[in-house]
């Protein structure tokens, strides 16, 4: 479900009187100032924790996939589709843990300022933002890293195009979404972006059982279709009141260099969405005519969205 439809006026987080403290320190003039020392070695531990623990799945997972599908089988797969599932338990980990962490902190539009429009710095930010953020990125610095150590791999599986996508996808949010985290400002838009996160748990469902091949069942349908309805609720239901809340945002709450940062990057995804949004809608009205999807486009659209 999503949250509450009306808009709260005040922020609403649960924190620690410590926490409530620096967060008035950090706080003058009602711009935040400088990030503290310890938030920041609280979320590179995090971050270093979530990419250390999706190191040990695909050590373990890869390891165990010849035998989960059978060494023959396993064996006559091409060299993308084993890439596919040697990563799919990771995607579909994040899609998961993330979202999951994040959701205490969604809100439909940030709380309102003052002056009426919708505040982009929120102190004492909620704990959620920091660990969905932390458990993301984390997880990012780990695919990204294994997309470029697996190269030949990795465009086999998803296309040159679609390979250089995720890795400016993955490198924008690594370098981004920490600062806005770590200075409380524009959090709302980063933790619906952890949020929409979650419709990657169904697409790794969906690609690990079309190379297994049970796509085709009751099962595979279901997959399917919860893929499709967590894509638009997660990315698209909710990008009018993104939109609105990055129109109507105070500006003039954060130093301009932040503001900057934010009116370039956070347009981003929207685009994104939206073309995956049209992709989905065509192979959706292809299956639903009858007609055949091409193994090009199959394949660049089987690892993430």
């Amino acid at each position: 479900a999503l949250p509450s439809q009306n808009p709260p006026r005040v922020a609403v987080t649960w924190t620690s009187g410590a926490e409530q403290r620096r967060a008035d320190q950090r706080v003058s003039g009602g711009r935040a100032t400088m990030v503290d020392p310890e938030e920041l070695m609280h979320f590179m531990t995090l971050m270093a924790g979530s990419c250390a623990m999706h190191v040990v799945i695909r050590l373990v997972w890869g390891a165990a996939c010849p035998y989960m599908v059978g060494k023959e089988k396993w064996a006559s797969l091409p060299i993308e589709k084993q890439y596919g599932l040697k990563f799919a338990l990771n995607m579909g980990i994040n899609g998961l843990l993330a979202p999951l962490l994040v959701y205490p902190a969604l809100a439909r539009n940030p709380p309102l300022a003052p002056n009426g429009r919708f505040a982009t710095v929120v102190m004492p930010r909620s704990p959620a933002s920091t660990y969905g953020c932390a458990v993301a990125t984390g997880y990012m610095a780990f695919d990204l890293g294994s997309m470029l150590i697996g190269y030949t791999e990795s465009v086999a599986a998803n296309g040159k195009a679609m390979f250089h996508l995720y890795v400016w996808h993955h490198l924008l949010s690594i370098l981004f979404w920490p600062v806005a985290i770590l200075n409380s400002s524009f959090v709302y838009f980063v933790d619906w972006f952890v949020a929409s996160e979650t419709s990657s748990m169904w697409l790794a469902i969906r690609g690990a059982m079309i190379t297994l091949g049970t796509i085709n069942t009751r099962l595979g349908m279901f997959v399917q279709l919860a893929f499709v309805a967590s894509f638009y609720l997660s990315r698209i239901a909710v990008m009018p009141d993104l939109v609105n809340s990055l129109l109507g945002a105070d500006w003039s709450a954060v130093p301009k260099w932040q503001a900057n940062l934010a009116a370039t990057t956070v347009p981003i995804p929207f685009l994104l969405n939206v073309y995956w949004a049209v992709l989905i809608a065509k192979s959706v009205v292809k299956v639903v005519t009858g007609g055949s999807r091409g193994r090009k486009g199959e394949k660049r659209n089987s690892k993430r969205a």
